[in-house]
């Protein structure tokens, strides 16, 4: 009786012993890489960036930080074109453009150049596009866009 059964062969049972080995190695390798960075606070994500357009008119375009919070650069008052367009890539009717003479004004500007979480920028678009233009602001560190068209 004994001698009519059959079981797996060497060389099957071999190979599923070592592909059950490779998957509980690759599973301790994903727990373990995602407990390490959790740890030491690496973070491969730029940060959760987001925005939201609350007003669209060409002299007063007003757009709430709902993520991240980002900086200007220090000191106090409102930031320059230029630390915008150092931030953000601006496209006016699909074409990427600089801001020029756009007047900007960030909420807390009278206690620091960092765009925090609620606060709102106030952009004046009048020099640079017109009602009707197409307006696509991304983030130049995390690839967030804000699009909008003016009224």
């Amino acid at each position: 009786m004994l001698g009519n059964k059959k079981g797996v062969s060497p060389v099957i049972a071999v190979v599923l012993m070592i592909v059950v080995a490779v998957a509980i190695s690759l599973v301790v390798y994903v727990w373990a890489t995602g407990f390490v960075s959790e740890k030491t606070g690496a973070e491969t994500k730029a940060g959760d960036y987001s925005f939201l357009v609350e007003t669209r008119d060409a002299d007063n375009t007003n757009i709430r930080n709902t993520g991240t919070a980002i900086s200007f650069g220090s000191g106090t008052g409102n930031p320059t074109v230029a630390e915008f367009n150092a931030q953000f890539d601006v496209y006016i009717n699909n074409t990427l453009t600089s801001l020029s003479t756009a007047t900007l004004t960030l909420q807390n500007s009278t206690t620091d150049k960092i765009w925090d979480k609620g606060e709102v920028l106030t952009i004046n678009f009048t020099a640079d596009a017109s009602p009707g233009d197409k307006i696509k602001i991304v983030h130049k560190d995390s690839g967030t866009p804000i699009v909008l068209k003016l009224e």
